[in-house]
């Protein structure tokens, strides 16, 4: 679907295909099988979740990204189009595959992942089509951390043209055990100063600082230049700080199905919260509310409702 009016939300970055494996209790030996309940094919990265739940939820969304010329991206940009995502910023390699994973979700369901960068590793600010970005009201960095040609000052200046185009600048990071502190350091210091909002998982952000207390990671980052700086504490529901001060924000108790794309369901809502011109805290709580939709459903996306459904959710559950 191609829209000629300005978008409400520019996403960048991290876009994968999931295949979710359900009721894998046991990894097989080398040579022999396994059997678990099914498979499903869902379309995940943390950039692709944001952009389809914002769209979901009923905001004019696009996405920036690359994807391989081959039958996964065929899936992941017609998928897209139906969910009514801008597709015209994703882009088709033909040297790099679309970036894949293996998802294994046992029945607690907590899920294990088995990734391949495919484009994701490829995807640099020469991707970037800055005119689909302008008038927006605010662009998102999804995924750092596994987006290698997205860090330091590529990811500085990128930021920085974005905010000289008047639109608010967003970020979240991925899981990335292999990365030092210094390597931590190297790609987000130059960063930092261009972001509205950093909100990373709390294993992130103490990979990130060193720091487990959400108060004391949130002091860090915006001692760093982070206007209102986050972290998502899975179970325990969030913490954000910002001009208006520090806040722990609880989760909705609902039933867990699967967990995955919760963070980025989380990051939907944060987003759409602050686009409404909610507080900092008030978008947190509603992000919390996005995520207590995802985990409801098998898939990343899967589970979430129109804004004014999960608006209703709050005040039933408030």
């Amino acid at each position: 679907m191609i829209r000629t009016k300005a978008l409400d939300i520019v996403c960048i970055g991290c876009t994968v295909v999931d295949s979710v494996g359900l009721g894998v209790d046991g990894i097989p030996d080398e040579g022999s099988m396994t059997m678990f309940d099914r498979v499903e094919l869902h379309l995940g990265g943390c950039a692709l979740n944001v952009a389809v739940d914002l769209a979901k939820m009923g905001l004019k969304t696009g996405l920036l990204a690359l994807v391989g010329a081959d039958g996964l991206g065929d899936f992941c940009v017609n998928t897209l189009a139906a969910h009514g995502v801008d597709i015209r910023g994703v882009k088709r390699s033909t040297k790099d595959s679309t970036s894949f994973s293996f998802i294994i979700v046992p029945k607690s369901g907590n899920r294990r992942i088995l990734h391949t960068l495919g484009a994701n590793a490829a995807i640099g600010p020469k991707d970037i089509d800055y005119s689909l970005i302008k008038g927006a009201k605010w662009a998102f960095f999804g995924g750092l951390a596994i987006i290698p040609s997205l860090e330091g000052r590529n990811l500085a200046s990128a930021a920085k043209a974005i905010k000289k185009l008047g639109v608010r600048v967003a970020a979240d990071t991925a899981v990335n055990k292999r990365y030092a502190r210094a390597d931590w350091e190297r790609m987000l210091e130059p960063a930092y100063e261009y972001f509205d909002i950093f909100f990373p998982s709390e294993e992130e952000a103490h990979l990130i600082t060193g720091e487990t207390d959400p108060e004391k990671i949130c002091t860090i980052f915006r001692r760093r230049g982070v206007k209102i700086a986050g972290v998502k504490l899975g179970d325990k529901g969030s913490a954000v700080m910002s001009d208006e001060g520090f806040f722990r924000i609880p989760v909705y108790t609902v039933k867990c199905v699967d967990t995955l794309g919760a963070g980025d369901a989380f990051m939907s809502g944060m987003l759409a919260g602050m686009f409404q011109g909610y507080s900092p805290s008030q978008a947190a709580r509603l992000g919390n509310a996005v995520a207590a939709h995802c985990v409801q459903a098998v898939g990343a996306t899967t589970g979430i409702k129109p804004l004014k459904q999960i608006l209703a959710f709050q005040k039933k559950h408030d």
